[in-house]
């Protein structure tokens, strides 16, 4: 039997494995874009998980995607998000500027797992999956998405207890003096307590910064589709969609108010970038 099976794209046939999930465009790029090691990180996959299962729930509302294909794509996300299926993601960052292997890696692997669980050819991944969305606006989605929770719900808390810690240590050597140093060379008396003070309000106004890099990310491009018109997109599908990832994180997301903005610039990920 062959290990291999064929795949058919917009550029003809192609050979993929028989044993993965992901279809002719994650084949493409990975064939084609065998530069570095750098893996698309897991937490851009995750987020990317969580928008499907999100775009699904807000298609299913707006009456564009029937129940049973919503359940479905949810299921497979779950599977995702529960790391069950780490090994189909196999691209490198290095790919087109907007993503699109990408998300077509995630369509292609939730399409060809729903069907694998349903017994059926229930999903497609641009029809079902991929449906009023597109590369533009779901990337800078999935990057919003990873970043807001990574730092709310874990550095930030981590954050927190360092703060507590240098606290402590700070009151516990008030007393105890040492040398200061400036330029490696000894300068004049300092308590240790003091020296940890300039740690833990370092710290602090980190903290404050990336709190308040927070409402930025929570800006979410879907709904722009392609170039920010929202072509093909119902109306009412960004605002259901950011509810929807808003109720699956527990986290407050709203739709960007100007998507041509969202699609193009990265300023609020550049302003997060210097908070940490």
């Amino acid at each position: 039997m062959s290990s291999y099976r064929v795949e058919h794209d917009s550029m003809g046939q192609i050979q993929v494995p028989a044993d993965v999930y992901w279809g002719a465009q994650t084949q493409r790029s990975y064939e084609n874009f065998k530069i570095g090691t750098e893996k698309m990180p897991a937490e851009i996959i995750r987020a990317f998980a969580i928008l499907k299962k999100a775009a699904a729930m807000a298609n299913f509302k707006i009456g564009k995607l029937d129940q049973k294909r919503c359940d479905s794509i949810g299921q497979v996300c779950d599977e995702i998000l529960a790391g069950k299926l780490d090994e189909q993601f196999p691209l490198v960052v290095w790919q087109t500027g907007s993503g699109t292997q990408s998300n077509m890696n995630l369509n292609e692997v939730i399409a060809n797992r729903g069907n694998e669980m349903a017994g059926e050819k229930l999903l497609h991944p641009n029809d079902h999956v991929n449906m009023s969305q597109s590369s533009n606006d779901t990337f800078p989605t999935a990057m919003h998405i990873a970043a807001y929770l990574e730092i709310k719900q874990k550095l930030l808390p981590a954050v927190q207890r360092m703060i507590e810690q240098l606290s402590v240590l700070e009151e516990k050597n008030q007393q105890v003096i040492k040398t200061g140093r400036t330029h490696l060379q000894d300068a004049t008396p300092i308590t240790f307590g003091q020296e940890i003070s300039g740690w833990r309000a370092m710290l602090e106004k980190g903290y404050h910064m990336l709190e308040v890099s927070l409402p930025g990310l929570s800006e979410l491009a879907l709904g722009g589709t392609a170039v920010g018109t929202g072509l093909n997109a119902p109306a009412g599908f960004g605002e259901a969609a950011a509810e929807a990832v808003s109720s699956l994180t527990g986290e407050h997301f709203i739709t960007a108010p100007n998507k041509f903005h969202s699609l193009t610039a990265k300023d609020e990920l550049v302003f997060a970038h210097g908070a940490l």
